[in-house]
């Protein structure tokens, strides 16, 4: 991949019942020079060491940028779970902890890429829980971050996270019905959740005043 990359910071906002927005974290997003993700393309790179030390690198000069003169600000990075098989993945988390404290926590994307052992990614997530990461899991109800796989992570994870566009073929009612399940679930767990595909401030109106849920989406703006 010869094009250029960088990362954006989306913000993450708590929204009370008068539409007053707080921002709460942020996600740092990878970005091509069309201001789009990568691709498929890119997501194999991620498997080699080259290709993931061209992630770290990015990364760390990004982070750097972002955070040395904003200790008020909070970032969760993405990983995929293909780069936990890679040291220099864990060389650079090691690094950010020392570095950043919990300015730094970590998302995990529903994508299971070259991963085959069941158990992987549950201990991949309680060696990151022993370093002292919180841990979001992204986009529950779709790829592999099932139900099931998500109650296992009870004891580790902070955040899940649920996309709009999971359901963007489904009627209302029913898109309703799954963001209350998991909005059951997340406050019965007593577990931070996010919607993403926040698109416009009728389904902003929609989500805003309750304390459990976060807000993300291109009506907040796209970056920081």
């Amino acid at each position: 991949m010869k094009n250029k990359l960088y990362n954006i910071f989306q913000p993450i906002f708590s929204v009370d019942s008068g539409m007053n927005a707080k921002i709460n974290t942020y996600e740092m997003l990878l970005r091509d020079e069309g201001d789009r993700f990568p691709g498929l393309e890119y997501l194999d790179t991620l498997i080699t060491d080259k290709g993931n030390d061209r992630w770290l690198q990015i990364s760390r000069q990004s982070l750097h940028d972002f955070l040395y003169h904003h200790p008020e600000r909070r970032v969760y990075i993405n990983l995929e779970p293909c780069q936990f098989n890679l040291e220099g993945t864990w060389s650079f988390l090691d690094d950010v902890r020392q570095a950043y404290q919990q300015q730094v926590a970590v998302e995990i994307t529903e994508r299971r890429k070259a991963i085959h052992d069941v158990d992987f990614l549950d201990n991949q997530i309680q060696k990151l829980k022993k370093m002292g990461f919180d841990i979001a899991i992204d986009d529950v109800c779709a790829g592999s971050n099932s139900y099931t796989f998500i109650a296992r992570q009870l004891n580790a994870i902070k955040r899940i996270k649920l996309s709009l566009f999971t359901f963007k073929n489904e009627d209302q009612k029913t898109r309703r019905s799954f963001i209350q399940s998991w909005l059951d679930f997340a406050t019965s767990h007593k577990l931070d959740f996010v919607i993403e595909g926040i698109a416009n401030q009728q389904l902003a109106q929609e989500f805003a005043g309750n304390p459990t849920i976060l807000q993300q989406g291109y009506y907040w703006g796209k970056e920081a």
